[in-house]
Formats: structure tokens, sequence, C-alpha cells
């Protein structure tokens, strides 16, 4: 059973939260054999000042 958590920095519509988990369950049926019924995805919306790289806040 695949589970594959997705944070983001900022935030992305349904529709395309839509279209990345249906590529990303595909590509794990394909490459891997999982069964897509039995695949979970989870997006984390992070507000941007909230991440931070290289000792920097985004927002």
């Amino acid at each position: 059973m695949p589970y594959v958590n997705i944070k983001l920095a900022g935030s992305v519509t349904k529709e395309q939260k839509k279209q990345i988990a249906k590529e990303i369950t595909e590509t794990l049926t394909r490459h891997a054999q999982k069964p897509a019924n039995y695949t979970y995805i989870v997006f984390e919306e992070v507000a941007y000042e909230d991440w931070a790289i290289g000792g920097e806040l985004l927002g």
C-alpha cells in the first residue's frame, strides 16, 4: 500500500491536485505494480511564511 505525502509551499487548485494524484497513481501502478485502489496520496499545503530554504523564509 503506497502512501505518498506531497508538501507544497503555497497552494494548488483542486484540478491541479486531481491531475497530480492521477499521474502519481498511474506511475506507481506502471512502474511498481501497485494497485491504484490501494495508493494513498495526501497533499499538505504550507504557508510561504512557514517554509524556509537556505535559512530564509519564502514569505
